[in-house]
């Protein structure tokens, strides 16, 4: 045996030449009896990627495929061995066929597979047929940005003002049934801690839908994704409120006695400029505006203070239990014309005028129409020849006066034009 093996070898040496032709022409002639009795195989392709390309009318009603497709067609397909058994996956392509789709919803759409070469081949197998996929439509919205700091703490004496954001509005584009559900977009600071002064900072944006629930933007295009959230601090201070009365010399401002309601509000304002405000003046009043019983003002602020009290009118009232009134009449030749121009003779028409007194009524008692001084000044007055009407100041005479005349009063003159000498 171990000869017969030693013997073979020998020869396998000697001829391998022969041999190496004779499995040559065997292996060739297996391919042309394989392709000549067997021309015809089946073969399976997996893994072929589903395009989703939409149609024009898609495109200009703005509708989109919602949910990416991530599914993969398998195919058996029959063929000529030539022509097939060397495809792969990559030599084809899927598509959905859009052709029905005409508005938003939920369909069911046939998948159709195709060679991306010109090869003869049919599908005997295909897996899955049909694909179900939402349709929506596309639109844009614009919404108002809310800016939020929910992190941010603030020492004693300090107010956050209404925060604000940059840019004010955001147009967000997404699947209408997902921009219909929108009620509100927040631009939350990200600061967290303690301020003392007004601070700009980065925000980020939350979208939120009925109920107060979030929405997770996936699929959402905004506008812009910068959104900055300004917060303004301001200083507070409870100020106590005045009035300034104008008031001739002789008056005794202090014999009238008044209460403001309220008293003070608290007053924001920006920076440290309300530090050195001991109080806050709320306005002016003459005090021939004033009468028995009660003034309203209202709270003026600069540009930028905030009325933190929330009181926007404020009420004066003057304390005048034992006050009365009295008109009294004073005569022409006690009303007194100054700044007369060289050019006119000026007389008055008025003859009598009843002026209102305002005071304790045991003082009123004791005045009379030679107590008052009235002055028709002219200064800048537009003078014409004839009659008209002009404001007259009055006051009483003597000093620490606790009365005072209230109201407006005119006096009628006439004015002749002088002759040129």
């Amino acid at each position: 045996m171990k000869n017969l093996l030693f013997n073979f070898l020998g020869d396998l040496k000697r001829n391998y030449k022969t041999l190496i032709i004779a499995f040559i022409l065997a292996a060739a002639f297996w391919i042309v009896v394989s392709i000549q009795v067997f021309p015809m195989i089946e073969t399976e392709i997996s893994g072929i990627a589903i395009e989703t390309q939409p149609t024009d009318f898609m495109v200009q009603n703005n509708l989109e495929i919602v949910d990416a497709v991530k599914e993969l067609v398998d195919i058996r397909i029959e063929g000529k061995r030539y022509d097939i058994s060397g495809l792969r996956a990559s030599d084809f392509y899927s598509s959905i066929d859009l052709s029905t789709v005409r508005s938003a919803g939920t369909y069911t759409l046939p998948l159709n597979v195709y060679s991306k070469s010109n090869v003869d081949y049919s599908i005997s197998f295909q897996e899955p047929m049909m694909i179900t996929l939402t349709v929506d439509e596309i639109i844009s919205k614009e919404f108002e940005i809310e800016g939020t700091a929910p992190d941010i703490s603030l020492p004693e004496g300090y107010y956050a003002g209404d925060i604000t954001t940059s840019p004010d509005k955001i147009m967000i584009t997404g699947s209408a049934s997902v921009i219909d559900k929108i009620t509100k977009v927040e631009a939350r600071s990200g600061y967290h801690g303690e301020l003392t002064e007004s601070l700009q900072t980065n925000s980020e944006l939350i979208i939120y839908g009925e109920n107060g629930s979030r929405i997770i933007a996936d699929g959402l295009k905004f506008s812009t994704e910068n959104v900055t959230v300004d917060i303004p601090i301001y200083r507070q201070k409870e100020l106590p409120l005045n009035i300034v009365i104008n008031y001739p010399d002789n008056f005794d401002i202090d014999s009238l006695k008044y209460e403001i309601q309220p008293s003070s509000i608290i007053v924001a304002a920006p920076g440290n400029l309300i530090d050195n405000l001991s109080k806050l003046d709320i306005g002016t009043i003459n005090l021939s505006d004033i009468s028995l019983g009660k003034t309203y003002f209202t709270i003026p602020l600069p540009e930028g203070y905030k009325n933190l009290s929330g009181n926007n009118s404020v009420t004066v009232e003057w304390k005048t239990e034992n006050y009365g009134t009295l008109s009294i009449p004073v005569k022409t030749e006690n009303i007194v014309i100054t700044n007369a121009p060289d050019n006119y003779n000026i007389s008055l028409t008025t003859r009598n005028i009843n002026f209102t007194v305002v005071g304790p009524s045991d003082v009123l008692a004791g005045i009379s129409g030679n107590d008052i001084i009235v002055n028709a000044d002219l200064l800048g007055v537009s003078l014409r020849e004839g009659s008209q009407d002009i404001t007259v100041t009055a006051r009483l005479k003597g000093e620490n006066q606790k009365c005072w005349i209230s109201g407006e009063y005119k006096v009628t003159i006439r004015a002749t034009q002088k002759e040129s000498e």
